[in-house]
């Protein structure tokens, strides 16, 4: 008997130190998965062990997996931030939100440690200088966005420069630069940059150096910042100054934007510096000279020249011979046919040859002329010979004739005596304006510019007969009113010009 208590004390022995076994076995697991030191804000280390629809699970060392979620990962406010992870990848979390107990549940963030750790690196360099470099990163509406310490700040366009204005932002892209901190809110994720101030700083600077350096007279190199309708902004690096419309070119009626635009390179010449209003006069066309100066080297009178119509007025036309030196040709000098306006011969851009007829240097004007090289009354006897019969136009009536066109620029009178066999009172009863006939050429003369036609001498051709009777018909009035003259004279006398004149038949 006392060896079966013996055995069954030995056995209740045995299953007692097991069961310490085993609870020393839990306890130990439970020292190593102590959540004592595991509290919300924490940071740690963790793997990544699997890849969810919505995040990760990440082993931080927990009794369970930590869920990290996909907005978790990052946030607008950092910059260049690191790729997604993959299955294996270490990353530090930190701990957003902790629950024990059987349902124990982690919940993580990455960009929340990435945000105070860059954060703190901010405001480290804020204590070292309030001047930081940022970098430009994307426009955005009303400013610049822009990156520092590897978060994302703003800078509006007004704090951009100096005056706020004419600023491409596109010029700071990835471009780095120095700020100074406008504001900073580290609970809604905000910073506001602004370089204002050393822009302002730096440029009065420059401005300083640049009166110190140049004056009146200096010719220096510049850019084109803007364009106007009264003439060009020139930035000569410390300021920009102004080229006006009259110091642009000594061509006249120019446009800017036809031969400018902005970033230009040109060379100007400084006529005049205002230090207590900060402005700036230049020129460019000083720079190149007065074309005026010396154009009596170059054109004289009599040269056949090539130019280029810049203006038509009522007066007559403006030619460009070369730049900066325009001739006038005067209306009388157009055409020598009649022209109500130069525009009739002349468009604006036209390339036409002129004769140089004056050349004045003192009030630099240049008489040109254009029918001079266009004369139709050269050679045209020979074209139009005496006898011939021609097709003319009617251009107007006078009380002594007609004026026909024979050719362009070329007139010739039809006298009265000449327009029919038969008596004519005036010639508005036998012709129209704009009516063609045809007639003789009974007379030319190219050094008077003369030229005389016959219609009755066609008639005369046709009908011989006629015209005699014609002609008796007229010299019987003339005969009558000088018989009554003798009537009335009981003694005549005798003048040698009547009977001269009285030999001459005027129906020619």
């Amino acid at each position: 008997m006392d060896q079966v208590m013996d055995k069954d004390m030995e056995q209740g022995l045995q299953g007692e130190g097991q069961e310490a076994a085993a609870q020393e076995t839990m306890e130990s697991m439970m020292e190593q998965y102590d959540i004592s030191g595991l509290r919300k804000g924490d940071v740690r280390t963790g793997t990544v062990i699997a890849e969810t629809e919505n995040g990760w699970l990440v082993d931080v060392g927990y009794k369970c997996e930590g869920y990290l979620p996909g907005k978790e990962w990052t946030h607008r406010i950092l910059v260049g931030d690191a790729e997604k992870p993959k299955k294996g990848d270490e990353i530090e979390v930190q701990v957003i939100n902790l629950r024990e107990g059987e349902e124990a549940q982690l919940l993580l963030s990455r960009w929340r440690h990435e945000f105070d750790r860059r954060w703190a690196e901010f405001e480290d360099k804020l204590a070292q200088n309030e001047i930081v470099q940022v970098r430009g990163v994307r426009k955005v509406k009303g400013g610049l966005m822009v990156d520092c310490c590897g978060l994302e700040g703003f800078m509006p366009i007004s704090h951009l420069s100096a005056d706020g204005r004419g600023v491409n932002l596109g010029n700071f892209i990835e471009q780095v630069f120095d700020a100074k901190l406008l504001e900073k809110d580290r609970r809604k994720h905000r910073i506001v940059f602004s370089r204002k101030s050393l822009v302002e700083k730096e440029a009065a600077e420059r401005r300083a150096k640049f009166y110190e350096e140049v004056h009146e007279g200096d010719i220096i190199e510049g850019e084109v910042s803007s364009l106007t309708d009264f003439g060009i902004f020139v930035n000569v690096g410390a300021v920009d100054g102004l080229v006006h419309m009259s110091e642009i070119t000594w061509k006249r009626n120019v446009r800017i934007r036809d031969s400018f635009k902005k970033g230009d390179k040109v060379t100007v010449k400084v006529i005049g510096i205002d230090k207590e209003n900060d402005r700036i006069s230049l020129s460019i066309k000083q720079v190149e000279g007065n074309p005026w100066l010396t154009v009596g080297e170059r054109i004289h009178k009599d040269d056949v020249m090539t130019g280029t119509v810049t203006n038509v007025t009522d007066f007559g036309a403006f030619v460009e011979l070369e730049p900066g030196i325009e001739g006038l040709v005067h209306i009388g000098d157009i055409s020598w046919a009649r022209i109500r306006h130069p525009k009739e011969a002349f468009r604006k851009g036209q390339e036409v040859r002129v004769l140089v007829l004056d050349v004045d240097t003192e009030k630099r004007r240049i008489s040109l002329g254009y029918k001079q090289l266009n004369d139709p009354w050269k050679d045209i006897d020979q074209r139009y010979a005496k006898g011939s019969d021609i097709t003319v136009k009617v251009v107007r009536l006078a009380d002594f004739g007609a004026f026909v066109e024979v050719e362009e620029g070329v007139e010739a009178l039809i006298h009265i005596s000449q327009l029919s066999t038969r008596r004519v009172e005036k010639p508005g009863d036998v012709l129209q304006e704009k009516q063609e006939v045809l007639a003789r050429v009974i007379e030319v003369n190219p050094e008077q510019r003369r030229m005389r036609l016959s219609i009755s001498a066609l008639e005369e051709q046709e009908h011989p007969a006629r015209h005699g009777e014609e002609s008796h018909k007229r010299e019987e009035p003339r005969e009558g009113r000088r018989q009554q003259q003798s009537t009335h004279d009981e003694e005549p006398q005798f003048n040698p010009f009547v009977d001269a004149f009285r030999s001459q038949d005027f129906s020619r």
